[in-house]
């Protein structure tokens, strides 16, 4: 823990505010004008740790943010391949109320890998129409995501022919493949039959033991049983490394998903995994114990070359900075301007017994993670979900530039901001000072006020509005986490 946070003593509570990533880290929203005035308000020593936990507590937002990254890594979405044909099953419902209910890690994972109807879309895989190979069977599918996903490996290769980067082999593959499936696959090397086959078994067999003779049922009882034994470090290292990496831009271990590699901090890492199994897997406390180390508050840091991020001599020096997610920029222009997504494009409501609004949630918009895939999304990062995506990349492209500069979502949205806005405010410094706390939580400077004031004009239209909030939302400022 000393080495958590005494990393730096540089930051301390008095240059810290909520401007800093924690909302937009833990919950995915930008913090209030008010949220600001409270907090600066607030004399309190440990105030910071008030503000995190606060944030924690926030069950409806904090599920629907972190709903976003589970989608992602189980492969779990509102349309596409398979729903249609009854070949995919969809798992938000549960999803939703395991995050809104902070299970434990380890239940959490028991009830993905030995599920019930809720829950068993992500072993269940896609179904595809047609012929496929063998690396693509629903068993196979299952091997291959579960190791991904909960151990950081990669079986893909194997699942061909014995893998030419790691020391895993074909029969490996299958093995554990055979956890799911109800009948003994045979093993075919680059899809072709080699009349060989191999009993069921955990990837390493100090885990335990697999019965050849189960039903799959009970095979996934066994598999959900073995993995997540408090001793199974590898699991729990892996999610460690996940949420550092969500939060600080970079993992111990990069890639994330390639968990034999060096972490550049052994020590660190294993320190975290032990402290999260002594605190029951709360997830929660990991995130707090994360946001509230002086580690998270060390000046962030850039890279020129995206490619040095991953270089295997990388030293920490903070937190790296990165780009607001699809999600993350999309509910901040609602929160900020006017609600990107309307009701009627909610995919799932996990408030059915009311209308969507702040009764249930701090927000009075749909959150993004809660709509189906557009191009509009796409273009911002959000990936297709027919395949496990554990990382989005989070640099700017064209296919962005064209989306804010031309693309209907985008400019709808503030168009009808800048319509309310003009009936809303009369005086222009009140507006653009409101718009700058809102944006950027902070007022604007002599300068950009100025600038402003200047643009917008004796009587502003609407497009003139627009170009403010154009100018200000593309600023490096508001969409990369600093």
């Amino acid at each position: 823990e000393a080495r958590l946070q005494g990393m730096s003593a540089v930051c301390s509570q008095l240059n810290w505010n909520p401007s800093n990533p924690t909302g937009i880290d833990i919950i995915g929203l930008l913090p209030s004008p008010e949220e600001f005035n409270k907090f600066a308000e607030d004399d309190r020593q440990d105030k910071r740790a008030i503000w995190v936990r606060e944030l924690l507590n926030r069950q409806d937002d904090y599920a629907l943010h972190w709903l976003t990254f589970w989608n992602d890594a189980l492969r779990n979405d509102y349309t596409g391949t398979g729903y249609i044909t009854g070949g995919r099953s969809n798992i938000t419902n549960w999803l939703y109320q395991s995050l809104r209910k902070n299970k434990p890690y380890d239940q959490f994972v028991r009830e993905l890998l030995n599920p019930n109807e809720e829950s068993k879309g992500f072993i269940q895989g896609i179904e595809w129409r047609g012929v496929v190979n063998s690396s693509q069977t629903t068993e196979m599918q299952a091997a291959q995501n579960v190791s991904q996903v909960f151990l950081g490996l990669n079986l893909k290769c194997a699942s061909c022919h014995n893998s030419f980067i790691s020391d895993w082999k074909l029969d490996d593959a299958y093995a554990f493949a055979n956890v799911f499936s109800k009948t003994s696959l045979e093993i075919n090397r680059c899809d072709k039959p080699t009349g060989r086959f191999v009993d069921p078994r955990m990837l390493w067999k100090e885990l335990g033991n697999i019965s050849s003779k189960a039903s799959v049922e009970e095979k996934r009882k066994q598999l959900a049983q073995n993995m997540t034994k408090p001793v199974n470090g590898r699991l729990y290292r892996t999610i460690v490394n996940r949420i550092w990496a969500q939060m600080m831009g970079r993992g111990l271990v990069e890639p994330v998903d390639v968990m034999d590699n060096e972490p550049w901090d052994q020590d660190l890492l294993d320190w975290m995994a032990y402290n999260f199994s002594k605190k029951q897997f709360d997830m929660k406390e990991l995130i707090y114990m994360i946001a509230t180390s002086e580690t998270y508050q060390l000046r962030s840091v850039g890279f020129k070359d995206a490619a040095l991020i991953g270089n295997p001599k990388y030293k920490f020096t903070g937190m790296l900075r990165k780009r607001m997610s699809a999600e993350q920029f999309t509910d901040a222009i609602s929160n900020v301007i006017y609600p990107v997504f309307t009701n009627d494009e909610l995919r799932y409501n996990p408030f059915t017994e009311f209308k969507y609004n702040n009764t249930a949630a701090k927000t009075a918009f749909v959150r993004s993670s809660l709509v189906a895939n557009s191009s509009y999304l796409t273009s911002l990062g959000r990936p297709n979900r027919e395949t496990v995506a554990t990382s989005r990349d989070s640099q700017a492209n064209l296919l962005q530039a064209l989306e804010f500069t031309n693309g209907a979502t985008f400019n709808e949205a503030i168009k009808q901001g800048a319509l309310r806005w003009q009936s809303k405010f009369k005086n222009k410094k009140v507006a653009v000072n409101e718009f700058y706390m809102k944006a950027l939580g902070r007022a604007p400077s002599e300068k950009e006020l100025a600038v402003a004031e200047q643009a917008l004009g004796d009587s502003p239209g609407t497009e003139d509005i627009q170009d403010l909030f154009w100018s200000v939302v593309l600023l490096p400022e508001f969409q990369i986490i600093y």
